[in-house]
Order: C-alpha cells, then sequence, then structure tokens
C-alpha cells in the first residue's frame, strides 16, 4: 500500500472554496444593502405620515370661506419660509431632506357646514399615503 502525503490545497479544493466565500459575501452585501433601503424607505415613509398632520394644519389655517367660495375642487400645497407659511399652489414638489415630495388635497364631498378632503402625498420612495379629512366650519 503506497501512503500519500498531501501537503498541499488541490486547485479543485481552491476554486470550491473561492466560489463558497464569494457566495458568502454577496449575500452579505445583498442584505446590508435591502437592510439600508428598507431604513430609507422607512424613514420617509415616517416623513410622510408626519406630514400628514400638516397638511391637515394648513387646511385648518386656511379659511373654510376660502374654499367654500371656490369653485375649484383640487389644490396643491407647498410650505414657504422656511416651513413657517403654507399656501395652495400650482402642481409643485417639495424637497425635504433630498426626497421630492408632492401634496395635493382634493375636496370629495362639501356642505353648508363642512368640506370632506382626500389628502395625499407621494414621492418616488413611498409612492401615495392617501387619508381622508373633514374640515368643518368653525363660528
Amino acid at each position: 500500500m503506497i501512503k500519500i502525503n498531501k501537503k498541499a490545497f488541490s486547485i479543485l479544493e481552491i476554486v470550491i472554496a473561492t466560489w463558497i466565500l464569494t457566495l458568502t459575501f454577496f449575500w452579505v452585501y445583498k442584505l446590508i444593502w435591502e437592510n439600508t433601503k428598507i431604513i430609507t424607505n422607512s424613514s420617509a415613509f415616517m416623513q410622510a405620515n408626519i406630514l400628514e398632520k400638516s397638511l391637515e394644519a394648513c387646511i385648518k389655517n386656511i379659511w373654510y370661506n376660502y374654499f367654500k367660495n371656490n369653485n375649484q375642487t383640487k389644490y396643491f400645497f407647498n410650505l414657504w419660509n422656511s416651513w413657517t407659511t403654507c399656501n395652495t399652489w400650482n402642481t409643485i414638489i417639495t424637497q425635504i431632506d433630498n426626497i421630492p415630495y408632492f401634496f395635493s388635497w382634493n375636496i370629495t364631498n362639501s356642505w353648508s357646514n363642512f368640506i370632506q378632503w382626500n389628502l395625499r402625498i407621494s414621492s418616488d420612495s413611498i409612492w401615495s399615503i392617501q387619508k381622508n379629512f373633514t374640515q368643518l366650519k368653525q363660528n
């Protein structure tokens, strides 16, 4: 019986080990990339949900009579003067943390003492968030 001393790796073992390491590094990189994407999208989604309250406050701040006396049913929203003033405006994109947001509000129903709104916030990273809101006439 001949005894063979094997002191080095064969080329096949090196190729298989390299292939396994390559796959492992690829999957680790992919997991880190997906996690970063989820965190970024989550941040944009939270920002949009917070901005939804700003839309409601803007609608309340702009008088009920302004909307009731106007024949327009679709409005666009923008923040001006370092985020301290809100106005209705033409279609416009608002940049927040280098993410472009598009704000719109539509009157879905109105009567003598209320206006029902459909608020919409959209962005490439969150697509669209919609909420219904009722504005009551203040006496």
